[in-house]
């Protein structure tokens, strides 16, 4: 499989990593061993957890699993004293990208998630925010998550989502692949129709040859009876 979806840069590299990506997981079925399952399997190892759940962004469930190991490493970093502030900024950012997304894109009746996962995983990291314009009060957050935030980075100036902050790059994305399901159907339909006409035509020609064949022997028949009647009243 293609590098990891946060890895990705442009449409190209985010499209090719879509077919890839669902391509591995119907392996992984097949075999019988979905992430999901690997996963459950890591639970004290908070290190690797956090390796997989990374791996299968930006799957709904992989930022859960990722912000799980994530505060497994904290909680482990101050029982020893240790300083964790990359580990809580982590967990920010986390939270911060998966509050990009929306459940249901109404411009495609379809789920957010297929907008989210054809955006480009640099395009969507390069995205300018910070906790003190973001907050934490409408991101997926728990209570013990924020009060790590207030103690290290105090209190935010606002509170709002990446998907709210960043709407016209949602609506960009959100319209292209509006585009590629149209042109999808279009192609589709074409392929319907000429499917149905070349049937249609073989069917046509098919009635033809029968006509053709029927007109035939009823000119033989005709001819046979003319000879018939003039052998037996003209002779």
């Amino acid at each position: 499989m293609s590098d990891s979806w946060h890895k990705t840069e442009t449409d190209v590299d985010a499209e090719i990593h879509s077919g890839d990506f669902w391509s591995h997981h119907r392996d992984e079925l097949k075999s019988g061993e979905f992430w999901a399952d690997r996963i459950k399997k890591l639970r004290g190892e908070p290190v690797k957890r956090l390796e997989v759940a990374l791996e299968n962004m930006p799957l709904p469930a992989s930022f859960s699993e990722a912000s799980i190991a994530t505060r497994a490493l904290i909680r482990d970093k101050r029982k020893q004293g240790e300083a964790y502030d990359e580990e809580l900024a982590l967990l920010y950012w986390l939270a911060a990208i998966n509050s990009f997304s929306i459940p249901y894109s109404e411009v495609l009746k379809e789920p957010g998630y297929n907008v989210m996962e054809s955006i480009p995983g640099k395009k969507l990291k390069g995205l300018p925010f910070s906790y003190k314009s973001l907050g934490y009060e409408k991101l997926l957050l728990n209570k013990t998550d924020i009060k790590w935030l207030i103690e290290n980075w105090g209190e935010p100036d606002t509170h709002t989502t990446l998907h709210e902050m960043h709407n016209d790059v949602w609506v960009e994305y959100e319209l292209k692949l509006k585009g590629k399901r149209n042109q999808q159907y279009e192609e589709s339909w074409n392929s319907i129709n000429s499917s149905a006409y070349g049937n249609r035509s073989l069917s046509e020609s098919s009635q033809s040859s029968k006509r053709s064949n029927g007109i035939k022997w009823l000119v033989i028949t005709a001819s046979l009876l003319v000879v018939y009647l003039v052998v037996v009243w003209g002779g």
